[in-house]
């Protein structure tokens, strides 16, 4: 289960010749995260700081070097002497490989000699490199949504699955996200997030059915679409039994 590699929030952008996804994490992902991206995808974290004291979050070492920084900034909220804050930072995957990404936090003095809080991210990037002028691209218009949805599942390690499945559509390109939380899973809970692309198509098995089909890097799904839901198939597209449903949510 740890080694499957899903969001919060996502937006999409169509930016130059690469559609590409932006995964935004949060506190809320907890401190365990994992994440499947592909080169062109723009990830975001925004954690909360206490700017008053002095405290932050900053990169522990250095970035992995499938990801190229778009920037950093630290916010106060409230006034200059407010200690409500976040610190925010950007980055886009431009080549395969894998890697780890800790940011830490504390003064800079704790932050060096033992930071008060960790956040690491484990980054698996799979596709075609980015080349020299794609890496820093301007997004020009936006991918539209085509649905979402949501399951709970049971997890053989851990107290609970659940999953949020989003649906984009760009001219020439479908994406998707996929986020997962394997609650109480050992060592924590965990999070992860994989990036891919659908396509849709009349059954095999049954003509008349829409067939959804996912493929990612490190992993490909079959459904149907069954009004709201979407049924999991096998490769010979008749129902898994027992499996869970995706069920169509309305986004925020």
């Amino acid at each position: 289960m740890l080694r499957s590699l899903r969001l919060v929030l996502a937006a999409v952008l169509l930016v130059a010749d690469v559609h590409a996804v932006s995964v935004r994490l949060t506190a809320d992902d907890g401190d365990r995260v994992q994440l499947a991206l592909h080169p062109g995808d723009v990830l975001r974290i925004e954690l909360p700081a206490r700017p008053a004291e002095g405290k932050q979050w900053s990169v522990s070492g250095h970035a992995p070097p499938q990801l190229t920084e778009l920037g950093a900034a630290q916010r106060v909220f409230g006034g200059r002497m407010s200690n409500q804050g976040s610190s925010s930072f950007a980055w886009r995957a431009i080549s395969e490989g894998e890697g780890e990404l800790t940011l830490v936090y504390g003064t800079a003095a704790s932050r060096a000699a033992k930071p008060e809080k960790t956040y690491t991210v484990q980054i698996s990037v799979a596709g075609e490199p980015l080349g020299p002028e794609e890496a820093h691209p301007q997004p020009v218009s936006r991918i539209e949504q085509v649905a979402a949805y949501e399951r709970t599942a049971p997890c053989g390690d851990c107290t609970g699955l659940g999953e949020h499945l989003v649906l984009y559509r760009a001219p020439g390109e479908s994406p998707y996200l996929l986020r997962r939380v394997y609650k109480d899973a050992p060592g924590g809970t965990l999070t992860s997030v994989m990036t891919g692309s659908w396509t849709s198509s009349n059954g095999t098995a049954d003509p008349s059915a829409t067939i959804y089909m996912l493929t990612a890097s490190s992993e490909a799904s079959i459904f149907r679409l069954d009004g709201d839901r979407l049924i999991p198939l096998d490769a010979q597209q008749i129902p898994v039994p027992a499996a869970t449903a995706f069920h169509r949510v309305v986004a925020p």
